[in-house]
């Protein structure tokens, strides 16, 4: 049982991996009607916004690496986001400042995730490694020290699942007034939006699943 949940961990998160950079590949191809870039798309929704202080650079990094700094107070795009009009292009921009808008708007949730964003990075470096010195050691607990930290990162992607799900649809929302895109246009956005978003559902399930495995392992050597 612990291999099979082990395996389906594995592929639920390559799949999910697969459909986004599909999804991105499929819409980048698909230029917008009204030719805006990604940047510009940006920009113009921060100025609407009375956002104008946040800056959008292009980042050096590769594709599907966009994202908001808070700390900077910018949104960064890759470069193909940045200089493309493609439905994937204005997609991922408008999320990307949907995230900047939250943060203008105190969005409630991301003052949690950022309370807990310490002890998931703690936890990402040395809960895997605490769990298996405490199976190994049979030191109960170490085990359960490690396990609460697995906990963390599960509750951390869980908290980060309404926040992704509400930039999106700000995202959409925006889009969809026709001043950036067409109408037409919006089922694309949606989509490509919506292939993005599994890969946090697919990553928060497979944790789950990895904790449920290192639960039967631990009641196996019990045993």
């Amino acid at each position: 049982m612990d291999i099979i949940l082990y395996v389906v961990a594995i592929v639920l998160v390559l799949w999910a991996q697969t459909k986004v950079k599909g999804a991105y590949q499929h819409y980048a191809k698909v230029e917008t009607e009204n030719h805006l870039t990604g940047a510009q798309i940006a920009k113009s929704i921060l100025d609407n916004k009375g956002l104008s202080h946040v800056q959008v650079q292009m980042s050096q990094n590769g594709i599907l690496t966009d994202h908001f700094d808070p700390k900077t107070n910018t949104v960064n795009l890759s470069p193909k986001v940045y200089k493309e009009a493609s439905i994937a292009s204005v997609a991922v921009a408008a999320h990307e400042v949907g995230h900047a808008i939250q943060y203008a708007e105190n969005y409630s949730i991301i003052g949690i995730r950022n309370a807990i964003l310490p002890f998931a990075i703690v936890s990402g470096h040395l809960g895997w490694f605490v769990v298996i010195v405490g199976l190994m050691t049979s030191i109960t607990s170490l085990f359960y020290l490690g396990l609460g930290m697995l906990l963390v990162i599960a509750s951390f992607q869980l908290v980060t699942l309404p926040i992704e799900f509400d930039a999106s649809k700000r995202a959409l929302s925006i889009l969809g007034d026709g001043q950036y895109i067409n109408t037409d246009e919006i089922a694309d956005a949606k989509a490509m939006l919506s292939a993005a978003a599994f890969t946090y559902v697919a990553a928060l399930l497979a944790t789950l699943m990895q904790i449920l495995r290192i639960l039967i392992l631990s009641n196996r050597r019990r045993d």
